[in-house]
């Protein structure tokens, strides 16, 4: 004989109440107890930047968006051989992350549409740094420690931030004789760059050190602005320092490049090119690109 089946809808509210606030308690800190599950959370990350900050902590990401492209634009730190592939930033594969779901997604701002879809397969926390509102070297600490918080490596963080204080500080020192004004452009075509100025990780390096940005028109929120390659000639006294990689075939293009090869910083000399830096990520990128400054501009 089988056992008496419960009255389900009257045994919850009648004679045990509390066990409906446990169900709701238990979706309501569904992310913290996801994450209790491993003792090594498994954190995917669909910003870069966010990828970046996970392994500067130690962390090896379970899965990272768009890995290939990662590799050309960001480079370092690298991508651990283990992390998987979770397609593309803007177009994540959604068939992958259901059948083997991490802990915890990190997602942006950027891609919040994508949001709604995922958090029905894993739970979903919005960090990025260029969506506070605060200006990036604030924001970028606070991503760092929120990524810290989660992943449990907040000496680490801690650690990270006081090393990046002593690049910047150091380049301030080296950087003290540089007396020209400095374009740093990335080129979009043959004939347009992305200048960057005030916001983002570049007006950051240029406010903790002596140099000084020869673009002062206006840029975007995150920090740049497009603009053709002749306007570069409004400071013909500044240095240009190129960040790589080159569209296709934009480098060989730049040689019967009339327009480029007239500018003043071409013809004398003043043009330094850096190896590619992610402009919207984290602390490590921030070093790197200001130790890949300070090499291009103080002679060695």
């Amino acid at each position: 004989m089988s056992a008496p089946e419960y009255p389900r809808r009257r045994f919850c509210r009648r004679r045990f109440p509390f066990l409906r606030i446990l169900v709701m308690a238990a979706f309501l800190w569904r992310p913290v107890l996801a994450i209790a599950a491993h003792a090594t959370p498994r954190i995917a990350a669909t910003d870069w930047g966010a990828a970046e900050t996970l392994i500067a902590l130690g962390v090896t990401p379970y899965a990272v968006a768009d890995i290939p492209n990662y590799n050309a634009w960001v480079q370092s730190p690298a991508i651990p051989p283990e992390t998987l592939n979770m397609g593309l930033r803007d177009q994540p594969n959604l068939e992958l992350l259901a059948q083997a779901p991490p802990d915890l997604l990190i997602s942006s701002s950027l891609f919040a549409r994508d949001n709604a879809r995922l958090e029905r397969m894993m739970p979903v926390r919005l960090i990025d740094n260029f969506s506070s509102g605060q200006p990036y070297y604030d924001a970028t600490l606070a991503m760092t420690r929120d990524i810290a918080q989660l992943s449990g490596t907040s000496e680490r963080a801690e650690s990270l931030i006081a090393q990046t204080d002593r690049v910047l500080a150091s380049a301030a020192r080296a950087l003290k004789n540089v007396d020209a004004p400095v374009y740093i452009v990335q080129f979009s075509d043959a004939l347009h760059v992305r200048v960057f100025g005030r916001g983002g990780m570049v007006d950051t390096l240029l406010s903790r050190t002596p140099l000084t940005n020869a673009w002062t028109g206006p840029t975007s929120a995150w920090g740049f602005a497009s603009i053709p390659i002749d306007r570069l000639a409004d400071r013909p006294e500044a240095y240009i320092v190129i960040i790589k990689p080159f569209p296709r075939a934009v480098d060989s293009a730049l040689r019967d490049n009339r327009v480029w090869q007239h500018l003043p910083a071409v013809r004398e000399g003043r043009v330094r090119e850096i190896e590619p830096v992610w402009l919207f990520g984290g602390l490590l990128s921030l070093q790197r690109l200001t130790e890949s400054v300070v090499r291009a501009l103080v002679p060695h």
